[in-house]
């Protein structure tokens, strides 16, 4: 009776892995069979193929848009062109670190707006940086990577720029976000409080300067996209992994220990610094923000139980 009920349990339990390996490969079957996903790409290439900036109504060139489209850009543009274009960002780098949004032509931008940056080494552009987000450092970080994936330019790291090397200009953007960004208490970097993964904050008109009205607060986003970033880094310049390695676990088990939330099986919204800019009737730990979580999916590693 025992043997035929371990029998049994046997059968069982290998006819259950066979039907969730049949669903796998019935949904990568339709995966790679959907017509529409070869469609959406050749559409997207021939947009991308019309230049830089992020569309119609923008004339900047923004790092987290080149940052997520670079890859395609790669097989479509001149490589030349976007080994410059990604130099851009490196020649407006702050003295802290820090790295810009986007950049534009001087005779294209808008009074009343951003707080313009100038560089003597693009005279003829003006850049401008959102102090409420926390993620330009990372994407020009992810950017460079998968440009140098693409098209094996390594050389692109020894670029100097005002004396410094690119390789060196990347750890300093690192460093901008662990040295100014930093929150002692949970391990994590902050920023301004944004929707999911936006950049505007709800405390100002315009939204993207941090001011003293502003709610300071936690993201998986921003944390997530710092750990792919500092995982690049090391992959670039290997010999950066002994300092760069251990902060990088700090990061990943702050976020598991912060971020996750178990009991609903989905990361947290916020984590509040201070206190929210909501109103307390919005229950927003029930909110499920996909951007962010999409992003710590990438690189994220979680023990669900």
């Amino acid at each position: 009776m025992i043997k035929a009920f371990i029998l049994l349990s046997g059968v069982l339990f290998f006819a259950g892995c066979n039907s969730v390996l049949k669903e796998k490969q019935q949904l990568a079957y339709d995966i790679t069979n959907n017509k529409n996903f070869k469609l959406v790409k050749e559409e997207a290439k021939t947009i991308i193929g019309s230049g830089f900036t992020a569309g119609d109504g923008y004339g900047e060139i923004w790092i987290r848009d080149f940052n997520t489209f670079i890859e395609l850009s790669c097989d479509v543009l001149d490589r030349k062109t976007m080994r410059e274009k990604l130099l851009v960002f490196f020649k407006f780098q702050g003295a802290d670190g820090n790295i810009i949004d986007a950049y534009i032509p001087k005779n294209k931008t808008t009074e009343g707006t951003y707080q313009y940056i100038y560089s003597e080494l693009e005279p003829d552009l003006a850049a401008h940086k959102n102090t409420v987000e926390t993620d330009q450092e990372s994407s020009l970080l992810q950017a460079v990577f998968k440009y140098i994936k693409k098209t094996d330019d390594k050389e692109i790291l020894q670029e100097e720029i005002s004396g410094m090397k690119v390789f060196a200009r990347m750890e300093r953007a690192l460093e901008f976000l662990t040295n100014y960004r930093f929150n002692e208490k949970y391990g994590l970097i902050w920023g301004g409080t944004t929707a999911d993964w936006g950049d505007v904050q709800p405390e100002h008109e315009w939204g993207v300067f941090l001011t003293e009205t502003s709610h300071y607060s936690i993201d998986i986003y921003d944390n997530a996209m710092l750990v792919i970033a500092i995982k690049n880094f090391i992959d670039l310049v290997p010999e950066s992994g002994l300092k760069w390695t251990p902060i990088l676990k700090r990061f990943e088990i702050s976020i598991r220990k912060y971020l996750w939330d178990q009991s609903r099986m989905k990361f947290r919204p916020h984590i509040y610094i201070t206190d929210s800019p909501f109103p307390e009737n919005l229950k927003e730990d029930e909110i499920f923000y996909h951007g962010g979580t999409a992003v710590a999916i990438e690189t994220i590693k979680l023990h669900i139980q």
